[in-house]
């Protein structure tokens, strides 16, 4: 499906290069119809050709004096390098980096109603799907999730998607910030189909080339997303084919979401540590999935690896637990923040071996 823009503007040149770019980088997304002279104006509003509308902002005259005879229910937006704003219109700004100038694009294009896109099950097989949990609050399993993000980014397109309740990324990530997460739950909820759309003008990208979502301003928001929604949320992110790997931090939730982020992903990441109290809750959480499982008669534990946080390495752990193996031991790391001891962990061949 391609998005049909209409653009009427005097600057050509901009016009010219803005087309060349789009048909060069994004020819399977847009159709352009560019026009120069506003006596054109009328004509592309009385038409049905268009999706979206950009008019350059000089032509506001000629646009106000035409507007009682024009459509209302077109969707259209003023091209503008100025801060010469009016509450209520909409703007697009013509010098920014492309990448922003295509985010904003889908932004306006997802406002328009009766958006429509292809709804897909995750069956390509292009993207795979790495869930991250623990048994317990504060074992790392987040650290290590993040960690996996950044390393694997140097190779793919890889996307955080921190589905805790409190979870933020602000820590973890420093990028671009878009709306995230907060545009993506109103997206769903509001059941426009324009899911597909928010993804790709939400999303983030981090200085090391991973992409994530801004955490919900409040996260109560987050906390009503329900299980189909959340599978709704993981399917839309399959169908625009843009990631290879979807690292998703579960925290240690045990609620609908989370059995259902478990159930569809291609692999399980349990983060526990070498202690008493830690061993009872690993095995508490064993016995509930293996619970749900002849419940629900959905897969987790086949697709389950155990690795341990802030161990020894030379202490002698395990092969296996409960049925599950045990991949491997992330050594405890002294004298470092948040982000040190992540970038150090990301650097460490063993997260290889959670693919």
């Amino acid at each position: 499906m391609k998005i049909k823009v209409s653009v009427c503007s005097e600057d050509a040149m901009y016009c010219e290069k803005l087309v060349n770019y789009f048909n060069s980088h994004y020819y399977d997304k847009f159709q352009w119809s560019v026009y120069t002279e506003s006596a054109y104006l009328q004509q592309i509003f009385q038409s049905d050709a268009a999706d979206l509308i950009l008019v350059g902002q000089e032509m506001e005259g000629e646009l106000e004096s035409l507007e009682e005879t024009l459509k209302t229910n077109q969707l259209w937006a003023y091209l503008t390098n100025c801060e010469n704003r009016e509450a209520g219109r909409r703007y697009l700004e013509k010098y920014r980096r492309a990448d922003r100038i295509y985010k904003d694009l889908l932004d306006l294009y997802a406002q328009k109603e009766h958006v429509r896109y292809e709804n897909m099950s995750i069956v390509s097989g292009k993207t795979t799907y790495i869930a991250f949990v623990s048994a317990g609050g504060g074992i790392g399993a987040s650290t290590i999730a993040c960690a996996a993000a950044k390393a694997f980014s140097q190779m793919e397109q890889v996307l955080y998607l921190n589905l805790e309740e409190l979870g933020s990324c602000e820590l973890s990530f420093e990028g671009d910030v878009k709306p995230g997460m907060d545009e993506l739950v109103y997206a769903i909820k509001s059941r426009r189909n324009t899911l597909e759309l928010k993804i790709e003008s939400s999303v983030s990208r981090d200085k090391g080339g991973t992409y994530y979502f801004k955490e919900c301003t409040n996260p109560m928001d987050l906390q009503t997303l329900s299980a189909e929604e959340i599978k709704e949320l993981l399917k839309a992110i399959e169908t625009s084919r843009v990631y290879d790997t979807v690292i998703i931090d579960l925290g240690n939730g045990l609620q609908d979401k989370e059995i259902v982020a478990m159930a569809m992903a291609n692999r399980v990441v349990m983060v526990t540590e070498d202690s008493e109290i830690a061993e009872s809750k690993l095995k508490r959480y064993l016995s509930f999935i293996q619970t749900v499982e002849e419940i629900r008669k959905v897969d987790i534990l086949s697709k389950m690896r155990i690795y341990y946080n802030r161990t020894l390495k030379s202490r002698q752990l395990p092969e296996q637990i409960s049925q599950i193996r045990v991949g491997g031991v992330f050594p405890q790391i002294e004298n470092g923040d948040f982000i040190g001891i992540i970038d150090k962990i990301a650097k460490m061949e063993l997260l290889q071996s959670i693919r």
